[in-house]
C-alpha cells in the first residue's frame, strides 16, 4: 500500500482502549529509509504533548475510516518517556520507549541496505545523514575498553559514538530546494509512505518525494523515487538529486490526492529510467 504521508496525517490513531488524536510526524532511518517511528499529537487527549510510537505497534489501517490503530493502551502511552522537541532523538531515550512498552529494540537486527542507486551508484547505498566523524588523534594502540574509556575527552567521544543514530524527521524536510543536474527544481511538498504487511521489520518505508516544480507555472506536483537523493544539505536547507533538472520538469504531473496504483509506478521508473525497487532482491519489503 502506498500512501501520502500528509494524508496519513490526517488519519485518527486508535489505542485498545479508545482514541488517542492524529499523527503528526515521522522518524526515519537514513540508512535503511525505513520510518522507526510515528510522531503522535495527544494534546486533544492529555497535556502532554507528543508522543514517539514505534511503528510495529502500529496493528492495522483503515484508509477508508482513516484511522490506525496501535497495540497500546492510553495509560500505557500517557506515562511513556516524551520526546525533547528541541534535541535528536537518542539511543538512550530509544532504549527508554523500548524498556517501558516491551518493544525489541530495532538495531539488534541487522539492517537491509536501501536500494542501488539511494546516495550512491554503488549497492551498498549512503546515508542520507552522513556518520558522525570522531577524531583518531587519540587512538586506543592497546585496544582495550578501559585504555578507550580513560579521560574525558574520550569518554565525551565515546558517547557521542554510541548514543548517535541516525534518524530525521520528514516534517523537517518539507521545504527544503531540491537541486538537480543543472539547476534548483523546486521544494519538499511531500513524500509518499510504503507499508508492507508481510515482513517482519521496516514494513514503512519511504519511497517517492513530492516535489513542488510550480513557481509562477501553477503546475501539478511531481514524485521522484527516493533512491534519487544523492545527499541532504542541511546547513542550506536544500536537497541534492542526481536526475537532470528537465528530466524531473518533463515528469508526468502528480495530483496530490492522485492514487498511485503499480502501473503508474511502473511509468515513473521508466521515464526515469531506473530499475523499480521491487526489482531490486536486495531489499525486503
Amino acid at each position: 500500500m502506498l500512501i501520502h504521508a500528509k494524508k496519513l496525517s490526517t488519519f485518527t490513531m486508535n489505542a485498545t482502549d479508545g482514541e488517542l488524536g492524529q499523527l503528526d510526524d515521522y522518524y526515519i532511518d537514513s540508512n535503511t529509509l525505513h520510518v522507526r517511528y510515528f510522531v503522535g499529537d495527544t494534546r486533544t487527549w492529555f497535556f502532554g504533548g507528543k508522543v514517539l510510537l514505534n511503528v510495529d505497534a502500529f496493528t492495522a489501517i483503515d484508509e477508508e475510516k482513516e484511522q490506525i490503530s496501535i497495540n497500546a493502551t492510553k495509560e500505557q502511552i500517557k506515562n511513556s518517556p516524551k520526546p525533547d522537541e528541541t534535541a535528536p532523538i537518542h539511543r538512550h531515550y530509544e532504549r527508554e520507549l523500548s524498556d517501558h512498552y516491551g518493544w525489541p529494540t530495532y538495531w539488534a537486527v541487522p539492517a537491509h541496505p536501501v536500494a542501488a542507486g539511494y546516495g550512491t551508484h554503488t549497492t551498498a547505498g549512503a546515508p542520507l545523514v552522513p556518520p558522525v566523524f570522531v577524531p583518531n588523534d587519540k587512538q586506543n594502540t592497546e585496544e582495550t575498553k578501559d585504555a578507550i574509556r580513560t579521560g574525558a575527552e574520550e569518554q565525551k567521544m565515546d558517547r557521542n559514538q554510541q548514543e548517535n543514530v541516525h534518524l530525521f524527521s520528514l516534517d523537517e524536510l518539507k521545504g527544503y530546494h531540491v537541486h538537480a543536474k543543472g539547476g534548483q527544481v523546486g521544494k519538499v511538498m511531500d513524500f509518499v509512505l510504503h507499508y508492507n504487511q508481510n515482513v517482519d521489520s521496516g514494513n514503512w518505508t519511504v519511497r517517492y518525494i513530492v516535489i513542488d516544480t510550480g513557481g509562477f507555472m501553477q503546475k501539478e506536483p511531481v514524485i521522484v523515487p527516493v533512491q534519487t537523493i544523492k545527499e541532504v544539505a542541511w546547513f542550506d536547507n536544500s536537497l541534492i538529486t542526481n536526475l537532470e533538472k528537465n528530466k524531473i520538469e518533463s515528469a508526468e504531473e502528480h495530483p496530490t490526492d492522485q492514487t498511485i496504483t503499480l502501473g503508474a509506478e511502473q511509468a515513473i521508473f521508466d521515464h526515469y529510467n531506473l530499475t523499480p525497487y521491487w526489482h531490486n532482491k536486495k531489499e525486503e519489503g
